[in-house]
């Protein structure tokens, strides 16, 4: 049965498609109506509709923008028909370009061309389920979660996890699927275009283009998800079934070889991919991710192709950095903005790079290791080593350039100068911004389950000390400021809307109304009956 959304801003026309149609005799289902490109964007998340037939000029999202919206956010989005109260040359070329199934004039609607455009939305569909082999998938990366989904996988990449039990919460929180028979790693390196004068915008333009199409074609073939790290370099990390596990290197190598030949075909780039170890549990993977690179220079002059790990190229899988013996100290230091001691243990790391010159590898493990640290720790992070890196035309991604251990160490150097003057600078108040911004995240999703380890989890603390640091800067326990948020919201929805106490309980993230009654009461000191009762009594 084809499931099917209706999005008009108009309500006659959704009751007239919706009427026009004896749905169920051609195989297909009405499963939901929106009015606007937000309201069908948060039905395409609940109801998977396999079509959308949407209005192209509507407010708030218009159908162009929601179309765009999912085919990015969904890796088998759904099909299209396009709706619009006049032609317009421009609307339709967009339209096509997005491969919209077919477009369609309101004016001109009828029984027979609405019919027509569902049958062609059912063909490609069958199309589709065809040429897909059958095999779990990890699930669709959700709308605007992409960011979160790479900082999580960089973690893994180079082995920033304080335990199984963290990653696995964070693994949790975002859907990522680990139950797989293996993984691999796969390391893809595009030409340094620059030398053929292009813009940076254009370059960025192409790069981002080029990986996007990667990872599309990927995902026809085999399970996986992308994450990207600079400009020119992104993982492919292969999630192996029972099946593909005893054969990665064909499975994975006949997967590659489509992907160099399609971008090669699309963008005339050469792209080089270098696939690391087979590891088993996730936590294994820096051991792949490792692998894949020291790899990569075996390539030799070769422009394009791809590459195995075979542990003939002259490195351990096991040598991989081991921040473990760092990290400790550098997160007390992140937390007590100590610049004297984040100096001096940065200062450790240098010497002990600097005594073995043939491991670039673990030098850029290194490197990479602390700028992400940096990143997560700061809450201005960003900022502040934007601003250390800025003379670099890649900012701090200069980082991925340095071919060199003497480089690599220089580059370290310079991020500790950088941290030191800014932790000194800005020690006072550190502490308060932290808790504004972990007290806008809470405002920005009191729909969310907003539990003590998730927001840690985000904001890369330790559950234990975000409690503590909550406590003493904000006054109150995070869960008794996260409760009396989400009370003040459910307080304006009585005032101002006609919803049911269930209803509130679950757009306010609540685990059941019985448990929102209580913390109502234990709050306000009344029943949410009791309130609305209240209120309504002053307004008579």
């Amino acid at each position: 049965m084809t499931q099917v959304l209706l999005v008009d801003d108009e309500p006659l026309v959704l009751v007239g498609i919706q009427s026009m149609l004896k749905w169920e005799d051609y195989g297909a289902r009405v499963a939901g109506t929106a009015r606007n490109g937000v309201q069908a964007l948060e039905l395409i998340e609940k109801l998977r509709p396999d079509v959308v037939i949407a209005d192209i000029k509507m407010p708030v999202m218009d159908g162009l923008r929601l179309m765009e919206a999912a085919q990015e956010a969904y890796q088998d989005p759904p099909l299209f028909i396009m709706l619009t109260s006049f032609e317009e040359f421009a609307f339709v070329k967009e339209a096509i370009s997005r491969q919209a199934v077919d477009y369609l004039i309101k004016l001109e609607l009828t029984q027979k061309t609405l019919l027509g455009a569902l049958r062609k939305a059912q063909e490609r569909l069958a199309v589709r389920r065809q040429r897909e082999p059958v095999r779990r998938r990890p699930p669709s990366e959700r709308f605007g979660m992409q960011p979160f989904y790479d900082r999580f996988f960089i973690r893994l990449f180079n082995n920033l996890f304080e335990s199984e039990e963290q990653m696995r919460a964070q693994q949790k929180e975002l859907g990522v699927d680990f139950s797989f028979d293996g993984y691999a790693v796969c390391y893809c390196e595009l030409p340094d275009l620059s030398v053929e004068h292009m813009t940076q915008e254009r370059l960025m333009n192409l790069y981002s283009s080029t990986t996007r199409m990667a990872w599309e074609t990927a995902t026809r073939f085999m399970a996986c998800y992308i994450t990207p790290l600079d400009p020119r370099h992104f993982n492919i990390t292969f999630c192996l079934s029972e099946q593909e596990a005893p054969i990665y290197r064909e499975a994975v190598g006949n997967v590659l070889d489509k992907v160099v030949e399609i971008v090669y075909n699309y963008f005339s780039v050469r792209l080089l991919c270098s696939v690391g170890c087979k590891v088993g549990p996730p936590m294994e993977l820096s051991a792949s991710y490792y692998t894949a690179r020291l790899s990569l220079p075996e390539c030799g002059s070769r422009r394009s192709g791809v590459i195995f790990y075979d542990g003939t190229q002259g490195g351990d899988a096991d040598s991989v950095f081991d921040m473990a013996l760092y990290r400790e100290s550098l997160l007390q230091a992140f937390e007590d903005q100590d610049a004297g001691a984040l100096e001096q243990i940065m200062d450790q790391i240098i010497d002990s790079l600097r005594a073995y010159p043939s491991r670039r590898l673990q030098a850029m493990d290194a490197a990479c290791n602390l700028l992400f640290l940096c990143l997560s720790q700061f809450t201005n992070g960003e900022e502040i080593i934007s601003q250390i890196f800025a003379g670099e035309p890649e900012g701090y991604r200069c980082v991925y350039r340095q071919r060199t251990i003497p480089e690599v160490a220089e580059w370290i150097a310079r991020l500790r100068t950088g941290l030191v003057q800014a932790l000194r600078s800005q020690r006072r108040g550190y502490k308060d911004q932290i808790i504004h911004q972990i007290k806008g995240y809470i405002q920005a999703n009191l729909g969310q389950r907003l539990t003590l380890n998730n927001v840690a989890a985000v904001f890369g603390f330790s559950p234990n000390y975000l409690s503590q640091l909550f406590a003493r800067q904000a006054g109150c326990s995070f869960v008794e400021h996260v409760n009396g948020e989400k009370i003040r919201a459910a307080k304006e929805m009585m005032r101002e809307e006609h919803v049911k106490f269930y209803e509130i309980a679950e757009r306010l993230g609540f685990e059941n109304a019985f448990y929102f009654s209580k913390v109502f009461k234990k709050i306000e000191g009344c029943s949410p009956r009791e309130y609305v009762q209240k209120l309504r009594g002053e307004s008579s």
